[in-house]
């Protein structure tokens, strides 16, 4: 399944709305319009942003509030925005509102604004011998209506998703425990998750777009005696070696696959040919589709898909792990190398 949404910033009428206004064609004084989400003022957001489409009216109706409903709940931007829009509060407008806070404010229905998503972003951290670090990061959607979560509620869900992610890691997976993958080398310290929006698809090389996070990622530390831990007594690989988890949805194409990097594995799960053993590959796949049961059985979220150029979000459907170890070179820039010199000129 697939999530774009179409949002519009409604408008504050002007003069020549009057006459419809007072007719009341087509005019609905229901907010907010049904079926859609109104997203109140916050960065990135100038203005309070309608996402969806009314399931109500068709198309060309007006649904209509007012200003002083508007800015309920924003005390501390209600007086800026007043101050700002009182120059703009003149001629016939003003005898037919009498007061600022009644100034109408127009939704159109079928007048799109262009497509917009927002998503929830978390990371899961860990250390590497003490000494480096690896991420990886899943994103959570709600197709069909945009998740609308502040720094609190962001917090609250790290937890649950570190929760989770502790009890999937502990549990026998498919031929093996997931602890038994990895040596105590691997440490699972903190989930991170914040919120990010975007209106503005990315160009065929990645750049543009207009991404924002809606806030600072709010990071859960798991408690020291609970932290997720390999278990194997043997070393692990090099840092640097991952095992990639890919992650598919209905959408074909780079746009619709993702991609999760884990820590190195311990040194058994390597076979002839320098390939992973097919154990831990399915111990692996088992571990996240564990974690995906458990997440939307404790919340309302999905795991995802984003496709930045195309803006839509794509529910995950289904995960693949391959026996070719993945490089992740950032994970070995801590390590003392502690060099040979072999020889040096006289």
């Amino acid at each position: 399944m697939s999530d774009t949404r179409v949002f519009q910033y409604p408008r504050l009428a002007t003069p020549a709305d009057i006459p419809r206004l007072i007719s009341g064609d087509g005019v609905h004084h229901v907010w907010p319009p049904p079926g859609t989400t109104v997203i109140r003022v916050a960065y990135p957001e100038p203005w309070v942003l309608v996402s969806g489409e009314p399931t109500a009216g068709e198309e060309g109706d007006w649904w209509v509030t007012d200003l002083a409903n508007i800015v309920v709940g924003q005390d501390a931007w209600k007086a800026q925005l007043l101050v700002s829009l009182a120059e703009l509060f003149t001629g016939p407008i003003v005898p037919f509102v009498g007061a600022i806070g009644r100034w109408p404010v127009i939704f159109e229905q079928g007048k799109s604004g262009g497509s917009y998503v927002r998503w929830i972003k978390s990371t899961m951290r860990g250390t590497l011998g003490g000494v480096e670090q690896f991420q990886f990061g899943i994103n959570w959607g709600n197709p069909g209506s945009d998740p609308d979560i502040d720094e609190t509620e962001a917090l609250a869900l790290a937890q649950v998703l570190g929760t989770q992610w502790g009890l999937a890691f502990s549990a026998a997976q498919t031929g093996a425990g997931t602890t038994a993958l990895f040596s105590p080398d691997v440490v699972f310290t903190e989930v991170g998750v914040t919120q990010c929006t975007q209106t503005s698809g990315t160009n065929a090389d990645g750049s543009g777009g207009n991404l924002e996070q809606d806030f600072e990622t709010a990071w859960w530390a798991y408690p020291t005696a609970t932290r997720p831990t390999g278990s194997q007594s043997y070393p692990p690989l090099p840092y640097e070696v991952a095992c990639a988890v890919t992650f598919h949805t209905d959408k074909r194409g780079p746009s619709g696959r993702g991609r999760a990097y884990l820590p190195p594995f311990a040194t058994p799960v390597m076979v002839t040919g320098g390939k992973f053993d097919t154990i831990p590959v399915h111990v692996a796949g088992d571990l996240f589709k564990r974690f995906f049961a458990n997440v939307e059985g404790a919340t309302t979220y999905e795991p995802v898909v984003v496709s930045r150029r195309r803006i839509v979000l794509n529910t995950i459907n289904q995960i693949t792990v391959g026996v070719i170890p993945d490089s992740q070179r950032r994970r070995r820039r801590s390590q003392d190398e502690a060099p040979y010199v072999a020889w040096t000129r006289p």
